[in-house]
């Protein structure tokens, strides 16, 4: 995903010419947005209720930002604190099939070839990374953020961001040893 550094205008100018850039915007955030506001709530409805008024205040505010992907970033978290302050005594039930689904922890896949393999492989392996550090990771490598932005982003230390990252990679790497043995002794 591209980063998309703006003039403070970018807004204005999406809003004035072409509401389908917004749209595209939206588009391209949101999902990683839901998920992002997700690791805060534990909750994906409350997520995209979170992450729709921030772009909802993104096209009706005065405030125009000047690098459009961290200002989101920085919204969607300060909306969930705020949100988890307000809601701080509510006791959230998860739904029976997705507590089945979380404890089985198996997905069923329809495999069509070996790159799906690997990719689903990948998702998997990053999935089994403690949460905090499953998130750097896809900061980090999915929505191409800085080591600084990160930090910033979850009032963490440079350094603890660079050793999140370097121990996912060596988890990513020994979960993924064996495909690399398999296919030196299948050539």
């Amino acid at each position: 995903m591209e980063i998309r550094q703006t003039s403070d205008s970018y807004i204005d100018e999406v809003r004035e010419s072409d509401p389908l850039e917004f749209e595209t915007l939206f588009k391209n955030f949101s999902e990683v947005l839901y998920n992002y506001a997700n690791y805060y709530l534990h909750d994906m409805e409350a997520a995209k209720t979170v992450v729709n008024d921030t772009f909802l205040r993104l096209w009706n505010g005065k405030h125009r930002p000047l690098y459009v992907k961290p200002y989101l970033y920085r919204s969607v978290k300060n909306a969930c604190l705020n949100y988890l302050s307000q809601h701080k005594n509510k006791v959230v039930l998860k739904e029976f099939a997705e507590l089945e689904m979380l404890s089985d922890g198996a997905i069923n896949f329809d495999h069509n070839d070996e790159t799906t393999d690997k990719l689903i492989f990948l998702e998997k392996v990053i999935s089994n990374l403690p949460a905090k550090r499953q998130l750097v990771f896809k900061m980090f490598r999915f929505d191409e953020l800085s080591y600084a932005e990160i930090a910033e982003l979850l009032n963490i230390s440079v350094r603890t961001v660079e050793d999140h990252l370097a121990k996912s990679m060596q988890f990513i790497h020994a979960q993924a040893k064996h495909l690399v043995d398999r296919k030196l002794t299948n050539t």
